[in-house]
């Protein structure tokens, strides 16, 4: 018997399955081990393009073809495909490049093995494979090597994952549009050391943010040794940055709103404004008045508007005091203290970067004004430009107070567990009704 003979007898009756195309994407030879595999209803003539030859195999078919445009060979990765009878199978597979005497790509090779039966969350205890599908909490399983072997639609759902991830793919590729998530994943595998009641926030692939409150496991064998870790999670966008935004929202109306129309009385009646100037100043601040006492009850009414309510209100009064201190504060000087009260209500509930640029705003708006109505002189300058410092510090003072009352609240006692969570181990709960609030 000849060499080429005798390879070609050792790759037919090789154990695992061998698929070999040209660079076109046209299959050149299959070995009877993959027919088996995949269940092909015949054998497939040289030459036959890959979607004619395995069409009911097409995440094969896609794995050869990037193969073949990017000629670079893989190893140990895993797809899932199903035969024709409808069963389910997890391909462990790996792709090679073969190149001729002058080491020139001319196609490429696949190799793969069926070990559905080797990977346990694929294949035994069904039955907690669909109940944990239907946790009413996001459920993530990886493996040591950072590989995803198992995600619960519901953590589908709160990411917004438009596809299904296949099991073994690396956790970085699986969730590259969710950095904290895989980030987290992974520190866990390196550390192998359990969290509860963590919160983070990304981004959905639509540029929506959510919040999700976590927690991280181990997981075990019988011999106590680690296989892998789990992460266990709740969308808490809604349940707890909203509702204390709609009570900053409510104080800032209950105590701003009187303040900015008792400045604008106090200058129409002790002030030298013109009547006409102080008409305009009235209807505006009477128009402010019923606009924030509306938007108030709608942030309390309607949760799911508070951040569209806040932002709308955060624009409508800061220019709503610009045109206030541009027309009374030549004729009553404590005008400038409104453009205080626009930093200070973002203050209460935004992030310290952004208190800091609007009040940085703030303050550039009334120097501004200061500037167009003609102030001079170093000390008229002085002056305004300590009240333009007092806004920025104020507001980061405010900023500072608010994120220490939301920590002391986040650290007080949880009346009840989160609905769903999944209880494996006293240090292994999510908790989505924790009160902790990102920063």
């Amino acid at each position: 018997m000849g060499n080429s003979r005798f390879l070609e007898m050792a790759v037919k009756h090789l154990p695992g399955g061998l698929i070999l195309v040209d660079l076109q994407g046209r299959l050149q030879a299959i070995n009877e081990t993959a027919e088996s595999l995949l269940s092909l209803p015949g054998p497939v003539l040289p030459g036959t393009p890959l979607e004619l030859a395995l069409a009911g195999h097409p995440k094969i078919v896609k794995v050869l073809k990037i193969a073949c445009a990017n000629l670079i060979g893989t190893n140990r990765q895993e797809l899932t495909t199903t035969r024709p009878d409808g069963e389910k199978m997890v391909l462990g597979y790996g792709t090679l490049i073969l190149k001729d005497e002058q080491e020139t790509p001319i196609g490429v090779g696949m190799t793969f093995q069926d070990i559905t039966r080797m990977i346990p969350l694929m294949d035994s205890h069904r039955f907690l494979d669909i109940a944990l599908k239907n946790l009413p909490g996001g459920l993530i399983f990886v493996d040591l090597h950072g590989k995803v072997r198992g995600i619960n639609q519901m953590a589908q759902r709160i990411l917004g994952l438009a596809e299904e991830i296949e099991p073994g793919t690396e956790c970085h590729k699986a969730f590259s549009h969710y950095p904290p998530i895989y980030k987290v994943l992974l520190s866990t595998c390196e550390s192998l050391t359990a969290a509860n009641r963590q919160e983070l926030t990304t981004h959905r692939p639509n540029g929506e943010k959510v919040t999700v409150g976590y927690g991280t496991l181990i997981l075990r064998n019988p011999q106590g040794q680690p296989v892998g870790i789990g992460m266990t999670f709740q969308d808490i966008t809604r349940f707890i940055p909203l509702p204390l935004q709609a009570e900053f929202v409510r104080l800032v109306d209950r105590f701003f709103t009187p303040f900015a129309a008792t400045m604008v009385i106090a200058s129409m009646a002790l002030g030298y404004a013109e009547k006409k100037t102080e008409y305009i100043a009235l209807a505006l601040i009477s128009f402010l008045v019923v606009f924030n006492e509306v938007s108030a009850y709608l942030a309390k009414k309607r949760s799911e508007w508070t951040r569209v309510i806040s932002t709308t209100r955060l624009i409508t009064n800061f220019l709503s005091n610009i045109v206030l201190v541009y027309m009374l504060g030549t004729f009553w000087g404590p005008m400038w203290l409104l453009f205080v009260l626009t930093p200070v209500a973002t203050a209460l509930h935004a992030e310290w970067k952004k208190t800091l640029i609007t009040s940085l705003v703030a303050a550039g708006a009334l120097l501004g004004i200061y500037w167009s109505r003609g102030l001079e002189g170093s000390v008229g300058w002085g002056q305004a430009s300590i009240h333009a410092a007092f806004i920025v510090f104020i507001s980061l003072f405010v900023n500072s107070i608010a994120r220490m009352v939301m920590q002391i609240k986040s650290a007080g006692p949880v009346s009840k567990p989160a609905t769903g969570a999944i209880q494996l181990s006293a240090t292994s709960q999510t908790d989505p009704h924790s009160n902790k609030l990102a920063a």
